[in-house]
Formats: structure tokens, C-alpha cells, sequence
């Protein structure tokens, strides 16, 4: 490889952004998930809850806790990279479970192609502690940073007047 083509495959490597990457690899898995099962689609097509245009998309997903399974663990770098980069984006818990689990998903895309948020109807038995009905919005760029300096600000004024 010359220093061009490295320059240039470095330049295209600076471009991916891995947690858009890894979104659109959990709602890939999702939608692989809904078309292998008859009790997710049978909820679909028999819910009075779902407007009838919603029904017709293409990229119906199902969440059936499954995906952990095929993600490495957490103790290799891999793993931890993507376990890593689910829970920034809020598709997955600290506690590793999903945030549609037991749901039907439907993804809305922005015109680039990337997944920008999604709702979730919850399928079968409703505990306690579940919603019905789950929203995502993926985070905004740099949204973390934002939230932690603005803290950080907070906590260093707070100990300026005390």
C-alpha cells in the first residue's frame, strides 16, 4: 500500500462512526428477528393499536431478547466496543437488557439511511415495571459531551460559592 491509498483509507476510516454502525446492525438483527416469527407478525397484522399505514413498512423489527446472545462479551474488546456503543445510544441497558424487549419496532430512517428513532409496541404480557408502548430517539452528536460539561460547569460554579 502507498502513502496515497493509506491516506486515503485512513481518510475513509475517519468517516465511520461506529455506534451508527452498530444502531444499524441491532435493528438489521430486529428485522431478521420479525421476519423469522409468526407470533410477532400475527401481533402486527391483529393490533388495533398500530395504524394500518405503520403496518405496511418494510423494516418491521422484533426485539425477542435474542441479540445479547450474538454480540461477544463484554470482556473482549469487540464486545465491550459494541455493548459499549448500544448503551450510549440507549438501545441497550447497563444492565445489558434491551430497551425493546418484547416489542414489535418500527424504525424511522432519516433520508442519509441511518436510523434516527423508533417505536415499540410491547407483545404479549405487560409486567409492572414495562410500558405498553417504547420510543427511542438516537442521541444527538457529541450530546454526551455537551451533558457532561454542562455538569462539570455546574458542580465547579457550585463550589465557587460555597
Amino acid at each position: 500500500m502507498n502513502v496515497s491509498s493509506a491516506n486515503q483509507y485512513l481518510d475513509v476510516l475517519g468517516q465511520l462512526n461506529l455506534d451508527e454502525l452498530n444502531i444499524q446492525q441491532a435493528f438489521d438483527y430486529y428485522r431478521a428477528r420479525y421476519q423469522q416469527s409468526n407470533s410477532a407478525q400475527a401481533f402486527v397484522a391483529n393490533s388495533a393499536i398500530i395504524d394500518d399505514d405503520i403496518k405496511q413498512r418494510d423494516f418491521i423489527g422484533y426485539c425477542d431478547r435474542t441479540m445479547g446472545k450474538h454480540i461477544p462479551k463484554t470482556k473482549t474488546y469487540e464486545g465491550a466496543a459494541i455493548r459499549g456503543s448500544l448503551q450510549r445510544s440507549g438501545l441497550v441497558r447497563a444492565s445489558g437488557h434491551e430497551l425493546f424487549r418484547g416489542c414489535v419496532v418500527f424504525p424511522m430512517y432519516h433520508e442519509n439511511g441511518n436510523v434516527i428513532s423508533a417505536i415499540g409496541y410491547r407483545v404479549g404480557r405487560i409486567r409492572f415495571s414495562d410500558k405498553a408502548i417504547v420510543y427511542w430517539r438516537k442521541p444527538e452528536p457529541n450530546a454526551f459531551v455537551d451533558v457532561g460539561m454542562s455538569f462539570a460547569k455546574e458542580l465547579i460554579r457550585e463550589q465557587a460559592y460555597h
